[in-house]
């Protein structure tokens, strides 16, 4: 009585043991993929911010191009009527 006693114990704790090592493997998600997700995200939002940044820069680019293209023009302007008037 006593070793089937002994058994069925020593059953019930190996049956506990299996389960609680697949739970782990199975569907529990692991602290280094987490990390990695979170990193993945901050990358994207740095890197969402990078190309805002870009964005803005070239628009600003541009915005300066114009500005010395009228600054340009307007001195080729002023160049062409001193000739003129020689």
């Amino acid at each position: 009585m006593t070793k089937l006693l002994s058994m069925i114990v020593a059953a019930m704790f190996a049956a506990v043991s299996v389960s609680a090592i697949a739970a782990s493997h199975a569907g529990a998600p692991d602290k280094m993929e987490k990390k990695g997700d979170k990193m993945d995200k901050k990358m994207d939002k740095k890197m969402d911010k990078m190309d805002k940044m870009d964005k803005k820069a070239d628009k600003m680019d541009k915005k300066m191009d114009k500005k010395m293209d009228k600054k340009m023009d307007k001195k080729m302007d002023k160049m062409e009527k001193k000739d003129d008037k020689k």
